[in-house]
């Protein structure tokens, strides 16, 4: 995969999970996300590009976002 053309909206490029910075593409991220009980980042950003009034990206508070950000 050439990863500086990879999709992923993420815009945190220091974690070693991002899909810039190995050659497996979302795979790690999605794992520990799914380990953790999470939903990654892209998934917020797909109902809304500013994520950044958000403390954790549980399934509940996607839920939540969700709610209060899709548009009609």
């Amino acid at each position: 995969m050439e990863n500086s053309k990879h999709f992923c909206t993420c815009t945190d490029l220091s974690c070693r999970l991002n899909p810039h910075n190995n050659s497996k593409g979302c795979d790690l991220c999605i794992k520990k996300n799914l380990k953790a009980g999470e939903i990654p980042s892209c998934f917020f950003k797909l109902v809304n590009d500013d994520i950044s009034e958000l403390k954790e990206f549980t399934i509940d508070s996607f839920v939540d976002f969700y709610l209060r950000n899709k548009k009609q």
